[in-house]
């Protein structure tokens, strides 16, 4: 294992050289911003490499401190300019999907053109709890199990016509329709008084959506009130009722009004969409914070390997920045680095069920070839997942104990050491679970002597080839036979799409997603929750969420215990493995003013922006 750490290095280092001599075309980069309230979003998945570490006394406390080496936001004391345009790059080796309509998106790619031209309608502050800084303000009634949310005045779209809130109310009629078919539609969803019997068909309206005559009024009914609906739990995120009328919902995601001509009430509205490349945005002078000071602002791919080169020639203002490249340019002259913690986990997940679409809920299969726990554990220690942090993304990366990332602290189990790197206990595990090497070939077959393959699932991504042979010759070291599903690496969206579609080759596969405020972690691993793709349910799962989201989680002691209680069950079960927990970094030329990293449904900026040179510092 050392030998072939020394080899794959030796190849990292070089693509690093090639990638940084490498020539760029005109290109422009983006930040990763965190996930609206109480959604969720795909990521690349990390990848990875390592040799034995030992484990961080708190890896919370060390993903805390290493992101304190980089301001939130940047400095520059320059005199702005008039206007201009903020050249921003989507950092991506694939297309972005272009679903651009906050109700159907999936992806974090499509989440930060959205974040250009649209917000939630209520604000949060710094401990991820509702204020009343958004375009809507809100009081709430736990005894009566109600929020009542109050829209500002003179909030337009940008077609001009008002914001109100029936445009919320619309937002749930699509999500809550029989025909959607996206991922919002889960428990939250349904803690909404008469959203069931919506769906059902069995009413042809929301009963516990009570809107006033002017529609600037709205009480939300839930069936049951618990902490986290004031933490993203409930769905805040409008959508143009006038605009999308008439346009049948199983058919909305792939509109134009989607795809090419979308409205929102954001800083910056849409110009032109060059599909799975470029959005052009312009400036909203109607912007309900006042007219933003950008002209407008260009949003293109770019490969993640182009990055440092495009950023030393000032060839866009704004990258998020390859941690493994990061070495190479730590003292830049034209730009700037800011940082932060990530609400983001990378995971290994098992199949081990299917969605059914009829009756909207993951159906465990005990038959699954993953099925046994211990082989599902052994699969977790076999990779070492502390010292891949370490190595291959230059100590920005950190073994996730947990998938409640560091964001979310206050709830994690901080006695939890994680799948910590332990080959002998792998082995041990899969001897106990009867995975044996019966012929002698190094490779162990399954409880019944035949031949037992793994196929896993893992995108392509900078220098994901080495790390995928990598981590196969982990497994290999412990017994395991893992192929690659179809033979290679897969481009993002159709790893997405053969993931989400349960296609039954795929055995088990790498991937992260962004969290979004509530950790409840009903949103992603629940039994209603299309999102759940290892389709894994637990009665023990069951009644702990049922907990969470009760009244009896108004008592701290006893919701803090409970989510402890949850991560436990969640290791001993083991339906997915986390990897690594990120702290994620941007360049920012030297031009720009005024930006930073804090999510807009935490502090609004993006109108503040300003430049202080007519083009990119070089």
């Amino acid at each position: 294992m050392k030998k072939l750490l020394a080899v794959l290095l030796s190849v990292i280092l070089i693509a690093s050289v090639f990638s940084a001599c490498a020539k760029d075309e005109e290109t422009n980069a983006t930040p990763e911003p965190t996930a609206s309230a109480g959604e969720v979003t795909k990521e690349p998945a990390a990848t990875d490499a390592a040799e034995p570490t030992e484990v961080p006394e708190t890896t919370t406390d060390a993903a805390n401190q290493t992101a304190s080496q980089f301001p939130v936001a940047v400095v520059n004391d320059n005199q702005s300019i008039e206007g201009g345009i903020l050249k921003v790059a989507l950092v991506t080796d694939s297309a972005f999907a272009g679903v651009l309509n906050p109700c159907f998106y999936e992806d974090n790619y499509d989440s930060q053109i959205l974040g250009w031209f649209t917000e939630p309608i209520i604000s949060y502050d710094e401990n991820f709890v509702a204020d009343q800084d958004g375009v809507a303000t809100y009081e709430y009634d736990a005894t009566a199990k109600t929020i009542t949310l109050h829209m500002r005045e003179g909030v337009k779209w940008h077609d001009g016509e008002p914001v109100t809130l029936d445009d919320l109310v619309y937002a749930y009629e699509v999500i809550c329709h029989k025909d959607y078919q996206g991922l919002r539609y889960s428990e939250s969803e349904m803690n909404v008084v008469g959203v069931e019997e919506y769906h059902n068909g069995t009413a042809d309206t929301i009963s516990g959506l009570e809107l006033s005559a002017d529609k600037m009024t709205l009480t939300i009914h839930f069936k049951d009130f618990y902490p986290s609906i004031l933490v993203g739990g409930f769905w805040t995120a409008p959508i143009p009722r006038h605009y999308y009328e008439g346009i049948p919902i199983n058919e909305m995601a792939a509109d134009e009004k989607t795809r090419a001509t979308p409205i929102g009430f954001g800083p910056f509205k849409i110009k032109n969409v060059v599909p799975g490349e470029s959005v052009e945005f312009e400036r909203y002078d109607d912007y309900w914070m006042g007219k933003p000071k950008l002209d407008g602002v260009t949003v293109t791919v770019v490969n993640p390997e182009l990055v440092p080169t495009a950023m030393q020639e000032g060839r866009f203002d704004v990258a998020t920045f390859s941690v493994q490249q990061y070495p190479n340019y730590k003292n830049p002259t034209n730009y700037q680095y800011i940082g932060e913690v990530q609400t983001v986990f990378s995971y290994t997940g098992f199949k081990l069920g299917k969605w059914d679409a009829e009756k909207n809920e993951n159906i465990y299969d005990a038959n699954t070839k993953m099925a046994n726990v211990k082989l599902r554990q052994a699969i977790g220690y076999a990779v070492d997942n502390a010292t891949l942090g370490e190595t291959f993304y230059n100590g920005l990366r950190f073994l996730a104990t947990t998938v409640i990332t560091p964001r979310h602290s206050a709830y994690q189990n901080k006695e939890m050491t994680g799948f910590v790197y332990d080959p002998e206990k792998a082995k041990q595990l899969l001897d106990e679970a009867g995975y044996k090497d019966v012929d002698g070939d190094g490779f162990r077959e399954d409880p019944n002597g035949e031949q037992f393959t793994i196929t896993w699932a893992t995108m392509e991504g900078e220098n994901a080839e080495t790390y995928a042979q990598f981590k196969m010759q982990c497994w290999a070291e412990v017994g395991l036979r893992v192929e690659l599903f179809n033979g290679r690496l897969t481009e993002f969206n159709a790893f997405y799409e053969a993931v989400e579609m349960d296609d039954p080759a795929i055995d088990m596969y790498d991937g992260a997603w962004q969290t979004g405020y509530d950790p409840n972690p009903d949103a992603l691993w629940g039994r209603l929750s299309s999102a759940n793709y290892t389709r894994y349910t637990s009665d023990t799962f069951d009644a702990i969420t049922d907990d969470i989201s009760s009244d009896k989680a108004w008592d701290n002691a006893f919701l803090a215990q409970r989510y402890k209680d949850w991560q436990q069950a969640f290791f001993d079960e083991a339906p997915a493995i986390p990897t690594l927990w990120r702290v994620a970094i941007d360049a920012v030329n030297n031009r720009v003013k005024n930006y930073e990293l804090t999510a807009s449904d935490i502090k609004l900026t993006a109108h503040l922006i300003e430049l202080t040179a007519e083009e990119p510092m070089k």
